[in-house]
């Protein structure tokens, strides 16, 4: 990942535990204590537990999409099987530092267990015969991967990916340094960070002018302006930088869903990768815990250096 370097009454400190029909979240929320409220606070409050609601639904049922798929994350022993040791949190911290949703540990983990087991079909990756032809075969993997998710996600309903999508941040939650106008981007000036959001930022627009030029602009019927343009490119290339998995076995970069939950820590020596299942032609993700964890840790990976396409 690259995040490191584009980077209300109830009881005080109170855990609220969210349990669905199978699967457990974490929800955990700075409570502040009961004192008057004006109008415009009372407000504030509906609209933060209708979008509490909307969002815990919207998990609900990507927990159930991922069941369904065969990834197992029951929180209770099912024949054969040891309760998932992983839960989901919407707000996680890393040395007081708040690192947005991730996985705690549901009870204690040893070093070597398998955390995770995500089938194949599952992720998000592209075939080499889906997108290049003979008049694009320049593309790189990026460049397949978010014309890819583009076309996925303007599948809408259609989408196999539909409920995964739905859990991604939305357009207006990437708030990411390369995507501020300059009017803002002046703040940062004499930090690393401006040079860095700048390169980026025209990296990223030279890129999309590129495949404008030897790739869209050829074939309006199926990549029309209305789908494929800047600010949806923008919108591909974030999720892709900020989630995308390089799978060393697979050779090949991916989105995992489920796994790209977990946040990404410098001292992670716990990386995501595919492994062939036994008797079997196809493979699966794993990520084996590279220490022990204590209850209610959270797990951290490693996505380990990017491919240099």
């Amino acid at each position: 990942m690259i995040n490191s370097f584009i980077n209300s009454h109830f009881s005080p400190k109170r855990h609220n535990l969210k349990i669905g029909k199978y699967f457990l979240f974490g929800n955990k929320k700075k409570i502040n204590s009961t004192r008057k409220i004006s109008i415009s606070q009372l407000s504030n409050n509906l609209d933060f537990t209708k979008n509490l609601n909307q969002d815990t639904d919207v998990k609900d049922k990507f927990l159930s999409w991922l069941s369904f798929n065969n990834v197992f994350i029951f929180n209770k022993s099912t024949w054969g099987r040891a309760p998932h040791q992983c839960f989901v949190s919407n707000e996680t911290t890393d040395e007081g530092e708040p690192c947005g949703r991730g996985l705690l540990a549901f009870k204690k983990i040893q070093q070597g267990e398998k955390l995770i087991e995500i089938p194949e079909n599952l992720i998000l990756s592209v075939k080499e015969d889906q997108v290049k032809n003979e008049e694009n075969d320049f593309l790189n993997e990026y460049d397949s991967l978010g014309i890819f998710l583009i076309q996925q996600m303007a599948m809408g309903e259609k989408s196999k990916w539909k409920i995964y999508f739905k859990v991604l941040p939305r357009e207006e939650d990437l708030n990411l340094g390369f995507r501020w106008n300059l009017h803002d981007i002046v703040f940062l000036r004499g930090s690393k960070t401006l040079s860095a959001s700048i390169y980026l930022k025209q990296k990223i627009k030279i890129q999309f002018l590129r495949l404008e030029k030897n790739v869209f602009s050829k074939n309006r019927l199926k990549y029309p302006i209305s789908i494929f343009n800047l600010e949806q490119w923008e919108w591909a290339l974030s999720i892709l930088l900020s989630r995308a998995i390089f799978l060393q076995n697979l050779k090949k970069v991916s989105l995992v869903p489920y796994a790209d939950f977990m946040n990404h820590n410098p001292f992670s020596t716990s990386y995501i990768d595919s492994k062939k299942i036994s008797f079997s032609q196809n493979h699966e993700i794993v990520m084996y815990a590279d220490k022990d964890y204590n209850k209610f840790d959270q797990i951290f990976t490693t996505y380990g250096q990017k491919n240099k396409s």
